[in-house]
């Protein structure tokens, strides 16, 4: 039996995941690397981008992840899980654009399923519980030949520990802060890693089709008054009504409409 500070090894995971990847049209082609430490999971994928088609790696520590618009996120060998995740394909641009939203929307329903702890969803890719940040993403392309994209998605979660609130300056949680059973990294590992190849290989009016449905229920933002900073540094208040068929959130600027596709949005006494 795991426990929660077993290590994470690539064969126990590629064996865990064996019997979903045989249902699997790509099946066998998911790779699974487990490393001590690296500068950036992402980072690592996308200079293999090329050659790393259905490769999941697993960092126990990095020592220069980046979340979004560059902003440092911090990865202790503390417990907590740093992965990412390339994959090919021909998809639209504009189905990528919602990839952010969909894996969120799937990682959340795994870990729910799980853990059995309410995950709301904050736009466009941050994982809250009890109105507290524990996980985040962050997705990256680059463009190969023959029309085919390598997409890179990058998954932090708080597992058993989190960062200090007051080094943040923002409300930060951990799964097990709110879990009374020890929480395995194991099967959070899992949980996430069976959303984003569910995701990966959906078509894309499957992802619209489900984003319209299940996103309004974990919309941490819908009908709250939010503040949209901008990088020109203008910041933009209203109320959010939720997400776009592209992605983009919409905001109610005083009964002007807006759609934002950037930009951090803060809600209350929540920050970045």
């Amino acid at each position: 039996m795991s426990t929660p500070t077993e290590p994470l090894t690539a064969e126990a995971l590629q064996r865990a995941l064996h019997g979903l990847l045989t249902h699997r049209a790509r099946g066998a082609s998911v790779v699974v690397k487990v490393v001590n430490t690296v500068d950036s999971t992402n980072a690592q994928l996308l200079s293999e981008a090329a050659s790393a088609d259905g490769h999941f790696l697993i960092a126990r520590q990095q020592t220069a992840g980046v979340g979004r618009r560059g902003a440092a996120w911090q990865s202790p060998p503390s417990g907590n899980l740093y992965l990412s995740y390339c994959f090919h394909t021909s998809q639209p641009l504009s189905l990528v654009s919602l990839l952010p939203l969909a894996f969120g929307v799937e990682i959340a329903r795994e870990l729910e399923s799980q853990l059995a702890i309410s995950i709301q969803l904050k736009w466009p890719n941050d994982l809250y519980v009890d109105r507290k940040k524990c996980g985040g993403m962050l997705l990256e392309t680059k463009t190969l030949q023959d029309g085919i994209t390598a997409v890179v998605v990058g998954v932090g979660v708080n597992v058993s520990s989190h960062p200090s609130e007051e080094l943040l300056g923002r409300p930060v949680t951990s799964l097990q802060s709110s879990h009374k059973e020890p929480v395995l990294l194991k099967e959070v590992a899992l949980a996430v890693m069976r959303a984003i190849i569910l995701v990966s290989d959906l078509p894309s009016a499957v992802v619209s089709k489900r984003l319209s449905r299940e996103w309004p229920e974990r919309d941490l933002l819908l009908n709250k008054e939010v503040c949209v900073s901008q990088s020109a540094g203008n910041e933009v208040r209203g109320v959010a009504k939720g997400i776009a068929e592209d992605g983009g959130l919409y905001v109610d600027c005083g009964g002007r409409m807006e759609t934002f596709y950037a930009g951090e949005v803060s809600l209350g006494h929540i920050g970045h």
